[in-house]
């Protein structure tokens, strides 16, 4: 019975047949061009290997190379590559295979492939390839001398004007046979260009293009600058490098030989911008097609309240380059300038996109403010002329202070309330290992929490902060009384007393800075002998004041709350954006950051700050109102943006009080019962939907600022992965400098600029 079993067994084993795999390097080709077809087959079995491919269609066989690498002990097996040279003779579409593979008795079959040959068809080049480098590596020359491999340098134009677009290509030349024999992609550096402004351009990681070369088919890689002249005068291009490794033999560990070959340095002219025909108010700008826009929005709002102005170029050309318009601003306003933007876009081979110049006006008096309208001289290189961009006047209507025909609705006020009671119980009152402590191991929690008191009040042996405060005020009030202080003396005592009056009202923390307390008691030791010196209580008070003066000096000047009544909104976020960092949970710092982001037009910015309020205090009418003004962009991002009815902190403190009572039951009774055992699992439910709802909180997401295109690399002109709008949730997934990956909750992923995101919370490190 054990032999027959034995005997079947090694019958299925001789019958099973070997795996093949089959694939070609292109699926259309020109008559004449030779195709790579490759048979890869994998047997447990060492036998040899033969493989027939049973139909050619269309083509001949041009060569055939085949290697095996066979491994043998406790698991045998047999690898074996055979790669064929096909040369197409007639058009047409043709069924390559199958490829019948016999090893010993076992045969199998693979599937067929379909190709498409085409008479008379130009060089297959890869359809990721824009139309103008395509024709640039249809009509480039090859490298004199052109052996097995090369490396050559094509320029779009050999004579440019300063600005004007030049493409440089390093292209590398291979022989079909030779780029079949190579295990990995060769290495190609692109050349050094002086004088110029480059920007590299993607290109296909392997193959971009096929030339014919007196009768023999190479594969061209290539490498794609477009760069733009800055000075007149002759351009040095350096030898482009190539670098490829060939092994010795068939076998997959065997040596290789190293090959290097430099192209040749090459040239081209640029001549300066002509003088004859130059507009007044040229600035330099350089492109085709440009045109100007202006925009303001609102178009009509309040006094005292900011328009956002934008000021957007477009065309073909060096979007960097391009200068800011000549403006002039109506007489009634107040501008501010905001950082520009660029956004550059590949079109048809040119390269060019937009640019935005962003300005605040705030307008001090009610009536029609006009905007200029604009004059964009350039300079066309395609028609060798100055042309100008306009743009026509802008009218903006302002009504009186006070009037409701602004188009945003007035945020509530501002408000001020302190920290979320069960944040500060849970985040503050011990650190985390402490709780873990007390969870664990609840008969030490106990004597924990007893010592507990103690321990956060026996600290007080130092006055508190008000104390202080009072006493510095009263010495300084008092030296002010004596008539023999010198009028320096008393100038300077004036500001520090302004000073300590400001500092009883700051918010900020208090500081210890030597230079001040020097200050204050070189100042109160001049006095007479009959005004105490500072004693140790009054030391310390000085101590603390001089923490709190250097940083309410600018403060008590500049309050976020004061630039928010005088319309600066921009200072305001600013400044609520600092208490936030200082105070992260304080929901009125998140409402006011998002009360001055609304007024300010970034309701991106606004969305995340009241969400961020929201969660802090999710019971708050207030900011439950303030929410809906600034609504998500759809469903999806509302869902990403949840809140929930209750806080992290306080299920966390649900669970704890839950889960120290019964404990505490237990320990009393000493049986167990079970209200007890209800008790100890309601806390520990409560304090794990707490955590849980903290990581949902903690997630990577951010809101886009604008409309963006999310693009499958972290560069500007990297092909559109997807479409993402305003005021949309994005999980943010990786960090590039200045770029950032993100994936939409509605589907879609790619990455997108920064500057384009408003991060509920810290960005991920690069």
């Amino acid at each position: 019975m054990i032999a027959l079993v034995l005997a079947a067994a090694l019958a299925t084993q001789q019958g099973r047949g070997p795996e093949v795999m089959i694939a070609t390097d292109h699926d259309r080709v020109g008559v004449g061009e030779v195709l790579a077809f490759t048979i890869r087959v994998w047997s447990d079995r060492t036998d040899p290997v033969q493989a027939e491919l049973q139909s050619l269609g269309g083509f001949e066989l041009a060569g055939r190379s085949e290697h095996s690498d066979v491994a043998t002990g406790p698991h045998p097996g047999r690898t074996t590559v055979i790669q064929l040279q096909l040369r197409a003779v007639r058009p047409g579409e043709w069924r390559l295979g199958p490829v019948q593979v016999r090893q010993g008795s076992a045969i199998t079959l693979s599937d067929a492939i379909t190709v498409k040959v085409d008479a008379g068809a130009p060089a297959p080049v890869s359809a990721s390839l824009n139309p103008g480098l395509a024709r640039m590596l249809q009509s480039a020359s090859p490298p004199g001398g052109l052996g097995r491999a090369g490396i050559s340098i094509a320029v779009s134009n050999p004579e440019v004007a300063v600005g004007q677009q030049v493409d440089v290509i390093t292209i590398a030349w291979f022989d079909r046979v030779l780029r079949q024999e190579l295990r990995r992609a060769p290495t190609v550096e692109s050349p050094r260009i002086e004088g110029v402004w480059s920007y590299p351009q993607p290109v296909p990681g392997g193959i971009a293009a096929s030339r014919s070369v007196a009768g023999k088919w190479y594969d061209l890689f290539v490498l794609h600058q477009v760069v733009f002249p800055l000075v007149p005068g002759t351009v040095q291009i350096s030898p482009a490098r190539l670098q490829y490794s060939v092994p010795l033999a068939y076998q997959f560990f065997s040596q290789e030989e190293q090959f290097r070959l430099e192209s040749q340095a090459t040239t081209f002219q640029v001549r300066p911008l002509p003088d004859s025909g130059r507009v007044p108010g040229f600035r330099g700008a350089v492109g085709r097609d440009v045109a100007v826009t202006q925009t303001v929005n609102p178009g009509s709002g309040n006094q005292g309240e900011p328009f956002a102005i934008e000021i957007t170029i477009t065309g073909q050309g060096n979007v960097a380059l391009w200068p800011q318009p000549d403006l002039r601003w109506p007489v009634g306003g107040r501008v501010y300038p905001e950082a520009a933007e660029e956004q550059l876009v590949m079109r048809e081979g040119r390269l060019g996109g937009r640019k935005t110049f962003k300005f605040l006006l705030v307008a001090d008096s009610a009536g029609t403010l006009t905007l200029p309208g604009l004059q964009y001289p350039f300079y066309d290189p395609a028609g060798a002329t100055y042309r100008i961009a306009a743009a026509p006047p802008t009218p903006i209507i302002v009504a009186p202070r006070g009037n409701r025909m602004a188009s945003r609705a007035e945020p509530p006020p501002l408000r001020v309330d302190a920290g979320w009671p069960a944040a500060f119980l849970v985040r503050d009152a011990l650190p985390a290992w402490a709780w873990w402590l007390l969870v664990v191991t609840p008969a030490m929690g106990w004597v924990v929490l007893t010592r507990w008191p103690r321990r956060r009040t026996q600290p007080v042996s130092s006055p508190s902060v008000g104390e202080p405060l009072a006493v510095a005020e009263q010495r300084l009030r008092h030296a002010l009384d004596d008539r023999a202080l010198a009028p320096p003396d008393r100038a300077r005592l004036v500001r520090l007393l302004e000073r300590v009056e400001a500092a009883r009202f700051s918010e900020q923390p208090a500081g210890a800075p030597n230079a001040l307390l020097t200050e204050i008691d070189g100042l109160l030791e001049r006095q007479p002998a009959g005004v105490p010196g500072p004693r140790w209580r009054e030391r310390t008070g000085l101590l603390l004041l001089a923490g709190l003066l250097i940083g309410t000096e600018a403060a008590a000047q500049t309050q976020p709350e004061q630039f928010y009544e005088a319309g600066a909104y921009r200072a305001a976020m600013e400044g609520f954006r600092r208490r936030t960092a200082l105070a992260p949970d304080v929901p009125s710092h998140w409402f006011n950051l998002g009360a001055a982001a609304y007024r300010a037009g970034d309701d991106a910015a606004a969305l995340v700050a009241w969400v961020r309020a929201a969660r802090l205090a999710p019971r708050d009418g207030g900011i439950r109102r303030a929410l809906q003004m600034a609504p998500p962009a759809d469903a999806a991002t509302g869902r990403e943006l949840w809140i929930a009815p209750v806080t992290p902190p306080e299920l966390w403190l649900t669970g704890m009080v839950l889960w120290f009572t019964g404990w505490g039951g237990l320990l009393w009774t000493r049986r167990v019962r079970g209200r007890w055992m209800v008790l100890l699992l309601g806390g520990s439910l409560a304090a794990g939907m707490g955590q849980a709802l903290a990581q949902w909180y903690d997630r990577p997401v951010a809101v886009l600022a604008r409309n963006t295109q999310l693009r499958l690399s972290p560069h500007g002109l990297a092909p559109t992965a997807a479409e993402g709008a305003r005021l949309s949730a994005i999980l943010l997934l990786d960090r590039r400098p200045g770029w950032v990956e993100g994936e939409m909750p509605g589907g879609g992923r790619g990455w997108t600029p920064e500057e384009a995101l408003e991060p509920m919370n810290p960005l991920p490190r690069p």
